[in-house]
Order: structure tokens, then C-alpha cells, then sequence
């Protein structure tokens, strides 16, 4: 492994001060970690103090003055680690994702390996319990390199990736118009076409909140959350559309209508509401087509 590789870390945060700091706190003991960008979704939870708090030498901190989005947080975050850093690589991560010790040294220890060919790195990633989550999609040829610690995925989450800087330059970085769900398939898909991306199995971090997501979705999901699911729907259209072409995209959307109807039959409560929303996403998507952004 090369000593002298550096890691600027990109952590988007909102409301959980507490958490961000045990992240914050364990990136720090990561090998490698050089600088550390904070993107902070207007939060009203005291978290700007703390960030004002840190040293600006090592952090490089974002306080909006809007909620971005997690994927108007990471576009940015990588923007700022580009443009502010000489890094080698970017560590993407959400504020509740607490690294263990070696978790860096481990991702830095496959790129050498790979000789900075590929796309994305993804950590293994556990809840409170220990129990495996935000498991990326194996790629057909996934035991190729299984000697070397490594397993082929096909895309991943924002919960723990590394990516190289030259990746960035190539490929650009998340779009921010997808602003929730999504973003991070996208992306890693996005990559993956142009480079093969790889589990890192000994790269362990902890997503630490509790295991309860099992069986939620528009249908049961609280009222409150409704309205975030017309961004799922939308995103995933599009990302079909952009990566997976026009035969698989007529089958999702035809798909979708379907589901609407289920959801509408089904849910537990303001039906046509949570119906309507996956229609009106899945619509939207037909025309939705952000541009990718290169970092200049």
C-alpha cells in the first residue's frame, strides 16, 4: 500500500448532531484520512455551532442555507474536496456511518491491489446489530477476484464508498437534481459502466441506526413521508431510461402503473394520495434528464 495516498472524507449531515460526531470522531482515526468535507443540510439542531468549532485546517465545512438533499450534498461535498484538496481519493458517507479503526486502511489496500482500476469501492456495511445492510448488487463475474478480498457489485450506496480522483475528473460527480433516492445508484451504475467496482468485505462500518425499514414502503410508510416518494419513483424511471434502455423502461413503468393500483387498493390510509405520488413520479421521470456535472 502506498503511504503516501491521501483520503478527503465527504459526510452530508442533517439533524444529527450526535451522531456526525461519533463519524466525525472515527474518521479521524482512519489511515489516510487527510481532510474531511461537512455539508450540512441546514440543520436546526446545533450542528453548525459544533462545525464552527473544528479546525478549518482539516475540515472543510458547508453550512447551506437550504436543504440540498443528500444528492445536492454529496454533488457539492465531492465538488469541494476536488477543488479544495489534493487527495488521492473521496470516502463517501452518510453522518450516522461510523467507520471502524482499519475500514480505510483496508479500502486503500484493494485500490493498490486494483492499481486505482476501478470504479467504486463499497465497505461492508452492518446495522446496530450487526446484522448485514445496504448490500450492493453482485456483478455476474463477482468471484473473480474473491482471492484478493474482493467481490464485483454493479452499483451501491452513499452509506460507504471510496472513489478515486480521477474517477471524479472522468466521470464527474453525483447529480444533484435527484435529491433523494437514487443518487447513489445512479452514480455508482454510472461508474460501473466504465469501471469494474468491488466489495471490500474487511472494510467493516457501522450504519448505526436500528434494523426497522423491513416491509416499509409507500404503503405504510407514515403520512409524512409521502411526498419523498414521488423522488423514488421519478429517479428510477430516469436511471432506467438513462443506463437500462427503452424495453426495460416500458416494463418498469408499465410496472409501476400496476403497483400504483395496488397501492391504491391496499395502503393503509390516504390511498389515492400514495397512489397519486407514484404516478406523478413515474411520469415525471418520462421527461426528467439531468446533465452530469464535470468538476472543473
Amino acid at each position: 500500500m502506498d503511504k503516501n495516498k491521501e483520503i478527503c472524507a465527504v459526510v452530508v449531515t442533517y439533524n444529527r448532531k450526535a451522531l456526525l460526531q461519533e463519524c466525525l470522531e472515527a474518521l479521524k482515526k482512519n489511515k489516510g484520512v487527510s481532510n474531511i468535507v461537512v455539508i450540512n443540510n441546514n440543520s436546526t439542531d446545533g450542528t453548525k455551532e459544533y462545525l464552527d468549532t473544528l479546525d478549518s485546517n482539516f475540515y472543510i465545512i458547508e453550512n447551506s442555507s437550504e436543504n440540498l438533499g443528500g444528492a445536492g450534498g454529496f454533488s457539492l461535498g465531492m465538488e469541494l474536496a476536488y477543488k479544495k484538496t489534493n487527495a488521492d481519493y473521496f470516502w463517501i458517507m452518510d453522518d450516522d456511518t461510523i467507520p471502524t479503526i482499519k475500514a480505510s486502511q483496508f479500502l486503500l489496500e484493494k485500490a493498490a491491489i486494483l492499481n486505482d482500476q476501478f470504479g467504486f469501492l463499497c465497505s461492508n456495511v452492518r446495522w446496530k446489530d450487526s446484522s448485514a445492510c445496504n448490500i450492493p448488487m453482485v456483478a455476474k463475474n463477482w468471484p473473480e477476484l474473491i482471492q484478493n478480498g474482493l467481490i464485483s457489485v454493479t452499483q451501491g450506496t452513499f452509506v460507504s464508498i471510496l472513489v478515486s480522483r480521477e474517477s471524479v475528473k472522468k466521470y464527474g460527480v453525483p447529480t444533484k437534481e435527484l435529491f433523494i433516492w437514487g443518487d447513489d445508484t445512479e452514480y455508482t451504475v454510472r461508474l460501473t459502466q466504465k469501471l469494474d467496482s468491488y466489495f471490500v468485505s474487511d472494510s467493516i462500518v457501522e450504519h448505526k441506526t436500528t434494523n426497522n425499514l423491513t416491509g416499509i414502503s409507500i404503503k405504510n410508510d407514515s403520512d409524512t413521508r409521502i411526498s419523498r416518494y414521488f423522488y423514488l419513483y421519478r429517479n428510477l424511471i430516469f436511471i432506467s431510461k438513462k443506463y437500462k434502455g427503452k424495453k426495460s423502461t416500458v416494463k418498469l413503468f408499465i410496472h409501476y402503473i400496476i403497483y400504483a393500483l395496488s397501492v391504491l387498493f391496499t395502503s393503509k390510509d390516504k390511498n389515492w394520495r400514495r397512489a397519486f405520488v407514484v404516478l406523478k413520479g413515474i411520469f415525471a421521470g418520462i421527461a426528467f434528464n439531468p446533465k452530469i456535472k464535470y468538476v472543473k
